[in-house]
């Protein structure tokens, strides 16, 4: 009928190139820059910013990141460690919160800037974390991978005698050091960050 045509005789639900709703600032920015599916169903969708070098991340590395995260329409970042003199360490499988970080985590190689869009079922899902995060919310996610320690390394160290620790590679034993040190100290400390990890795992 004909109360069921919008203005250009379009049905409603119909896909019209004319005045629809104005698309969200995240709808505009994966229109613009064609984003990379990870997950295939839309949910996490990824931007290079700068290349990194080597293999991708181990799915049971320490990874150690800066980050910043976003809601829509907001200026200011929800989340942030880049003003912290030591980068986050992570590790993979026990300290990620939201699963569509630990998949971009997992496509990105060491030195890479990236940026991230993930859909509420791969964030916060669609209760939010109220009052920080809204229902139902989209957010962004700008990441850079300054390294990753395969957890490997840091059980095999553990496993030496003092004598072998004494001549372990220096380098490998700071970064033990500082994999150990930061261990736990996700900035998700909240419970509902908990809860939202716990909703994603029983997906």
């Amino acid at each position: 009928s004909h109360s069921q045509k919008g203005s250009l005789g379009f049905r409603e639900g119909d896909k019209a190139p004319g005045p629809a709703a104005p698309a969200s600032p995240f709808q505009r920015l994966v229109q613009a820059r064609r984003l990379q599916d990870l997950s295939g169903d839309g949910g996490v969708l990824k931007e290079v910013l700068r290349p990194g070098a080597g293999e991708p991340v181990a799915p049971d590395a320490s990874v150690a990141v800066k980050y910043s995260g976003y809601l829509e329409y907001a200026d200011e970042p929800f989340c942030t460690n880049c003003y912290r003199k030591l980068p986050r360490l992570m590790k993979l499988g026990k300290d990620i919160t939201l699963g569509g970080l630990e998949i971009g985590l997992l496509t990105m190689k060491k030195g890479e800037l990236a940026r991230f869009v993930f859909t509420p079922d791969y964030a916060y899902g669609k209760l939010g974390c109220p009052p920080l995060i809204p229902l139902n919310a989209t957010v962004l996610f700008e990441v850079e991978l300054l390294d990753f320690l395969d957890s490997a390394e840091s059980d095999r160290f553990f496993a030496l005698t003092a004598e072998q620790q004494g001549v372990f590679p220096l380098q490998k034993v700071l970064k033990v050091a500082d994999t150990e040190r930061e261990f736990g100290n996700y900035l998700y400390r909240q419970q509902c960050f908990m809860d939202a990890k716990d909703r994603y795992k029983r997906v």
